[in-house]
């Protein structure tokens, strides 16, 4: 056409070729005869039994009840040089498809005897019986095999029927889980490119174990939102293991709080500080998320209700406050801190157990054990929330942590004015409208002052100070009075020749 003037216009075009997932090679399309099963005669009774399951997440319900809707046949046949064959063999004669119950029955010793793979190394002839003749048309001048494989959706679908049935003993199972094509992400690497041996991205169990222990890849595991893609790399693992690590010492430094802890004798929390007492609330939220997510297989949702409840409930807040009762007060107040620390962490335990399973039953090996505490953590039932306070009560502590928020403003400014080093320094000076006053003028002042980690905390009615984010509150700053303890560090003007303040020196007898 270019030669005699016809062709009108002409260009290169560049265009990409479906290859091979696996191999890498190009595909080559044809057309080939193709198994089929019929879904017509049981589609009613699938999309009936759709109702009678708990789908997690919920939607999936809805997409196989339309999958199934709008299929009328399953091709179940795959052109593949690996998976299951299908056991049809085809007549020389005449040429069409046999599978009868006693070619079938041939098939079934074969593999009872040698496995499925014997079917591609030997010969039609070697399988079927002495002279089995050809249902359809009655000659025996011979036969060949089925070289499809069967899809290995049906093929699961249908073995685990056997399965239970004979081995086990009941069917339906309890729990199905589907592949990604259903519901679930991928295992891909840090940059999201999915694993493949071909592509040397791939992460060996093995390895992590040595590099990092067991829980870590557990914990991996329960961390990940499954819905999608499951990222997985050394980067990934590093910052687990910070996490890990962070849970592990802050059970360590409670373990270490109640080596002379006697649990016959709990604190009832009524008879608590009112801090302990909010941290019993915070551990029964924790509880009942925890219940609710282990119900709706959201482990990720456990694991990082969990962290953020040692980061910045215990670590960041809690523990910070109560370090001073547990090494300088007296009996009582030490005793309370002791009970809110055991009940954390036996319940803390109990809630981790299923996904730090190692880890979990080392702690409960060290716990003080009560009456009736089983041996191994995994033979405890799960924690059960206590309704130990109630919205009032959580109303005020929203109230109370405001105000904390707030005086550590004023303290990082007054250590940045030099005027204090550490928050033990300083005195501070909370001035309160008359509805403010009477709010904090409740709490002991001792706590109070524990609260905010300072040495000393007055009140005054009226306006002055700095103003912060709470209403009717105003705030000032100073370096307390007195002389550093050597023992607790706070600054008291009784503090003894001994280096002691008055509390300490009680405390050593």
């Amino acid at each position: 056409m270019e030669d005699n003037g016809s062709l009108f216009a002409s260009e290169d075009i560049v265009h990409s070729y479906p290859h091979c997932w696996r191999c890498k090679q190009p595909v080559i399309f044809r057309a080939t005869p193709q198994w089929f099963c019929s879904v017509d005669s049981f589609k009613d009774e699938a999309i009936a039994a759709c109702e009678d399951v708990r789908w997690v997440p919920s939607w999936g319900r809805d997409r196989m009840r339309s999958m199934i809707l709008e299929r009328t046949d399953w091709c179940i046949s795959r052109q593949r040089r690996w998976g299951l064959p299908i056991p049809v063999f085809y007549c020389k004669d005449c040429g069409k498809p046999v599978c009868t119950e006693e070619s079938i029955e041939a098939v079934a010793s074969l593999f009872e005897e040698k496995g499925s793979n014997a079917w591609f190394d030997m010969d039609a002839a070697d399988i079927l019986p002495k002279g089995f003749t050809c249902p359809h048309c009655g000659k025996n001048s011979g036969f060949t095999k089925e070289e499809d494989t069967l899809d290995g959706w049906f093929d699961s679908g249908s073995t685990h029927f056997a399965s239970m049935k004979k081995d086990q003993g009941f069917w339906p199972a309890t729990m199905y889980l589907e592949g990604l094509d259903q519901y679930h992400g991928w295992t891909v690497d840090g940059e999201g490119k999915a694993m493949h041996k071909s592509l040397g991205n791939g992460v060996d169990p093995a390895d992590v174990f040595n590099e990092n222990g067991a829980d870590i890849l557990r914990l991996w595991a329960a961390s990940a939102d499954y819905h999608a893609d499951v990222r997985c790399s050394k980067e990934i693992f590093k910052q687990l293991s910070q996490n890990y690590l962070k849970f592990r010492n802050t059970c360590k430094f409670m373990l270490d709080n109640l080596v002379d802890f006697d649990p016959e004798k709990l604190t009832k929390p009524e008879d608590m500080p009112v801090l302990d007492r909010w941290l019993l609330t915070k551990l029964n939220e924790l509880i009942e998320k925890a219940e609710q997510s282990y119900c709706d297989y959201e482990f990720h949702i456990i694991t990082h209700a969990v962290n953020d409840f040692c980061v910045n409930t215990l670590s960041s807040f809690y523990l910070d406050i109560v370090k001073d009762r547990l090494y300088c007060a007296d009996e009582h107040a030490r005793r309370c801190a002791q009970t809110a620390l055991y009940r954390i962490l036996v319940d803390f335990t109990k809630l981790v157990a299923p996904i730090l399973c190692f880890t979990a039953q080392e702690i409960w090996s060290y716990i003080p054990k009560l009456e009736g505490m089983q041996e191994y953590v995994c033979w405890e039932r799960m924690p059960e929330a206590k309704s130990d306070e109630d919205a009032a009560f959580d109303a005020k502590w929203a109230k109370i942590i405001a105000v904390r928020d707030d005086v550590k403003k004023v303290l990082e400014q007054a250590r940045a004015d030099k005027t204090i080093g550490s928050s033990l320094e300083a005195a501070v000076t909370l001035y309160c409208s008359d509805e403010m006053y009477d709010f904090l003028n409740a709490i002991p002042m001792d706590e109070l002052a524990d609260l905010m980690i300072v040495s000393h905390v007055d009140l005054v009615k009226g306006e002055g100070g700095v103003r912060g984010l709470t209403e009717g509150l105003g705030m000032s700053v100073a370096h307390a009075a007195g002389n550093k303890c050597l023992r607790c560090w706070k600054f008291d003007t009784a503090v003894g020749e001994d280096g002691l303040c008055p509390r300490c020196a009680k405390v050593l007898g």
